[in-house]
C-alpha cells in the first residue's frame, strides 16, 4: 500500500513504501533497480498509459484553457468599465400608482413642454412588459435599424419573387396541359402516375409560400434587431401578409405574358382564377391544419430530441412547445385570407366559402393550441389586432371595389369579342358586313 499518487501528468520519480511484506523482505523503492518490484510495477501503473489518465489529462488542460479565457474576459470586461458608454436612450420609471404614471405621460407629451434632454427630443409613454423588452437591442441607434429594415425588406422582396416563379411556372405547366402529352400507359398505373404528378406539382406551391414562413422570422431575429417582442411580431405579420399577397396576386398576373391569356378573360380564369383558388385551399388545410394545429415540429422535438437531452433543462427545453411568434403568424394568415378573398371574390364566389371555412376551422384550433399545447406567448398589447383592424381590412375593401371594377369592365368586352368572332364566322367570302351567308340563319336576308 502507497501513501499516495502523483498527479497523471507528471513523472513519478520516487514510491515510498508504507508496509513490508509478511516475509519480512523490505519494498526496493522506485528508480532504486530491482526490476518487478511492486513500487516499480504501481508507477508504471499510474502513470500516462492508462486510457482513463489520458481523459484526465485531458480535462486538466480544458480546465486550463477555459480558466485563461475566463481570466482575458474579464480583464477585457474590466477595461470597458472604465471608458464611458453612451446610454442607450430608453429609462425605465415606476411609478407609485397608475395615475400618477399617467400625469407624469401627459405632461411630458404636452405641446408646451420643453421636451429636450441634452439636445435630444424626449417622448413619453407606457412601458412594455418586462417579457416584451428586447434588452439586447436597446442601444442599437435608430439609423442602423432602418437601415436594417431595408436590407431585411431586398432580401424578402428576391425571395418572394423567386417563389413567384416556381408558383407560376408550376400552375402554368398545369393550366395548359403540357403534361397531358405524356405517355402514361393505360389502366390504373396510367390513372396512378397522373395522379402522382399533379400531386408533385403541388410541391412548389407549397414551397413558394414556406420559404416566406421561414425567411421572414429569421431576418426579424436576426437583422431587424427590435426593441420589444411585440414589434417584431408585428414586423412579421405585415411582412408576411405583404410578401404573400404579392406572391400570389403577382403569379395570377403572370400568366397574361402569354398572347392567349388576356387578364380577366376566360382564358384566365383557368389558370390565374385556379391558382388563387389553390393557394387559399392549401393554406386552409395544409398550412393551418399540419403547421399550425398537428405541429410537426413540436412533435419531433418533444418525442425524439427531449429523451436524448444530456440535462434536465435541455429535456425540459425540448419538450415544451413555446408559443414565440404564434400570434404573429396565425394573424398574418387571417390577413391573407380577408386581402386575396375581398379582393377576387367577385369574379371567383367559392373564395367566400374558404374563407369561411377557414375562420371556423381558425377558432377551433386556437383555443386547442393556446389553452392545451403550447406555453403562453410572452405578454404584449393589442398592436397586431390594431394593424389588421386600422389598416389590412380598410386596404382590402379598397382592392375590393378596385378589382370588382376591373372584372366587371372586363365581361362586355369579352362578349363584344365572341360576338365580333361569331359575326365574322358568318360573314360570306367578299360579302358586305352584317350579310350572312345562305347556309347560316335561313335565307340569308339581312333582319
Amino acid at each position: 500500500a502507497f501513501t499516495s499518487f502523483p498527479p497523471a501528468d507528471q513523472a513519478v520519480t520516487s514510491v515510498t513504501p508504507a508496509v513490508t511484506p509478511a516475509h519480512g523482505t523490505p519494498v526496493s523503492q522506485a528508480g532504486g533497480g530491482g526490476g518487478g518490484s511492486v513500487g516499480t510495477a504501481l508507477a508504471s501503473a499510474s502513470g500516462s498509459s492508462h486510457p482513463r489518465d489520458h481523459r484526465l489529462h485531458a480535462l486538466r488542460q480544458a480546465v486550463r484553457s477555459s480558466s485563461g479565457a475566463l481570466a482575458a474576459h474579464d480583464a477585457a470586461s474590466h477595461q470597458l468599465l472604465k471608458h464611458f458608454r453612451q446610454g442607450t436612450g430608453f429609462a425605465f420609471v415606476s411609478f407609485g400608482s397608475p395615475g400618477e404614471a399617467d400625469a407624469a405621460r401627459a405632461e411630458l407629451n404636452a405641446p408646451g413642454y420643453p421636451r429636450l434632454y441634452r439636445g435630444r427630443r424626449l417622448a413619453a409613454r407606457r412601458a412594455p412588459e418586462p417579457s416584451d423588452v428586447k434588452w439586447e437591442n436597446l442601444e442599437v441607434p435608430n439609423r442602423e435599424r432602418r437601415w436594417k429594415q431595408l436590407v431585411s425588406t431586398s432580401i424578402m422582396l428576391v425571395v418572394a419573387s423567386f417563389g413567384t416563379a416556381v408558383i407560376c411556372a408550376t400552375f402554368y405547366v398545369q393550366g395548359k396541359n403540357v403534361l397531358a402529352s405524356l405517355t402514361l400507359g393505360e389502366g390504373w398505373v396510367g390513372g396512378l402516375l397522373s395522379l402522382l404528378i399533379n400531386l408533385a406539382l403541388v410541391v412548389p406551391v407549397i414551397l413558394g409560400n414556406v420559404m416566406l414562413f421561414v425567411t421572414v422570422p429569421l431576418l426579424a431575429e436576426r437583422m431587424e434587431r427590435h426593441t420589444t417582442f411585440a414589434a417584431k411580431e408585428l414586423a412579421i405579420m405585415l411582412k408576411l401578409i405583404f410578401f404573400q399577397v404579392y406572391n400570389s396576386v403577382l403569379a395570377s398576373f403572370a400568366f397574361t405574358i402569354d398572347p392567349s391569356i388576356r387578364l380577366f378573360e376566360r382564358a384566365w380564369y383557368t389558370v390565374g382564377g385556379a391558382l388563387i383558388a389553390n393557394i387559399l385551399f392549401g393554406d386552409a388545410i395544409f398550412i393551418q391544419v399540419i403547421l399550425d394545429w398537428v405541429r410537426v415540429g413540436g412533435i419531433f422535438s418533444r418525442f425524439c430530441l427531449a429523451p436524448r437531452a444530456k440535462t434536465q433543462l435541455q429535456m425540459d427545453r425540448a419538450y415544451v412547445d413555446e408559443a414565440d411568434i404564434y400570434l404573429a403568424f396565425r394573424c398574418q394568415l387571417a390577413g391573407k385570407f380577408i386581402v386575396l378573398t375581398l379582393m377576387f371574390g367577385t369574379a371567383i364566389p367559392l373564395l367566400y366559402l374558404m374563407a369561411a371555412f377557414y375562420f371556423w376551422l381558425a377558432g377551433w384550433i386556437d383555443r386547442t393550441n393556446l389553452l392545451r399545447h403550447l406555453a403562453p406567448p410572452p405578454r404584449t398589447d393589442a398592436a397586431l389586432t390594431r394593424a389588421l383592424c386600422l389598416y389590412v381590412f380598410p386596404l382590402s375593401l379598397a382592392l375590393h371595389a378596385l378589382a370588382a371594377l376591373l372584372f366587371f369592365s372586363s365581361l362586355p368586352a369579352e362578349a363584344e369579342a365572341a360576338l365580333s368572332h361569331t359575326a365574322g364566322g358568318s360573314v360570306r367570302a367578299g360579302g358586305a358586313p352584317g350579310e350572312l351567308a345562305p347556309t347560316d340563319f335561313g335565307s340569308g336576308e339581312s333582319p
